[in-house]
């Protein structure tokens, strides 16, 4: 009799324990996706397009077409920038590398290993950049021509 009330008790108690190691890797995978889904996109991310001033000038000039300026900015905080002079006054360019916010609010970034116009705001609302007056940060008097859109 000892032997048949044993037999159903392991049994059971096995099941159990099953079913707890279930239980807990369905809370351990619950856990995963829901730090995932924690994981917010920046918003800043995405290729930006635009033509500037040539990079002599601070506005458009009227004998000169400026240069085509794609700018990709990624979630790793790394970007490409290619600069084409559409005059073809100087040579085409793409430099990759980091960047890094400079100010509080996260809405100036500067572009590692670029020499010049590598100051950016970045202007979520509108969903465009606009390059800044190296040094200062400070905004071109024609800042329109240094806006570069969000294209996708």
């Amino acid at each position: 009799m000892r032997r048949s009330t044993v037999i159903p008790f392991v049994l059971i108690s096995s099941i159990h324990m099953a079913s707890c190691d279930q239980s807990t890797q369905s809370n351990q995978l619950l856990k995963q996706n829901d730090s995932i889904k924690n994981q917010v996109t920046p918003q800043y991310i995405g290729l930006y397009q635009g033509t500037t001033p040539c990079m002599g000038c601070f506005s458009r000039c009227d004998d000169c077409p400026g240069m085509a300026v794609d700018l990709q900015l990624n979630a790793d905080q790394t970007y490409v920038l290619s600069r084409l002079s559409l005059s073809g006054h100087n040579q085409a360019e793409e430099i990759k590398g980091q960047f890094k916010f400079i100010n509080t609010e996260k809405s100036l970034i500067q572009l590692n290993g670029v020499p010049t116009r590598n100051i950016i705001l970045v202007d979520l609302v509108n969903k465009m950049l606009e390059i800044r007056i190296d040094g200062t940060g400070e905004e071109y008097e024609n800042f329109d021509d240094f806006s570069l859109n969000l294209t996708g």
